[in-house]
């Protein structure tokens, strides 16, 4: 959960041109896992274009991480909304 949360402020400081971003780790309800919460105010872009793009280790290697981990990662972003990154981990 470091790594990727470390991977998405990186992004936010790099790419986003962000005035704030939010970090929120939190038990998830109902079990012993976790969810890391990671968004921006930045400008925000269309993951798909990232990907064809050729610009897109940082997004594998989060992917990667959340997948070693049995988690689920999720990114939300657009042009001009800022980005989400969550990443839900179970609990073990």
């Amino acid at each position: 959960m470091l790594r990727v949360a470390q991977e998405a402020l990186h992004n936010a400081l790099r790419h986003a041109e962000a005035a704030t971003v939010r970090v929120e780790l939190r038990a998830t309800p109902g079990s012993r896992g976790a969810l890391l919460t990671v968004a921006d105010d930045g400008r925000g872009f269309v993951p798909a274009e990232v990907k064809r793009a050729g610009r897109h280790l940082g997004l594998v290697s989060m992917r990667e991480r959340a997948t070693g981990v049995g988690g689920t990662l999720r990114i939300e972003s657009a042009p001009g909304t800022g980005t989400v990154v969550e990443l839900e981990v179970p609990g073990g």
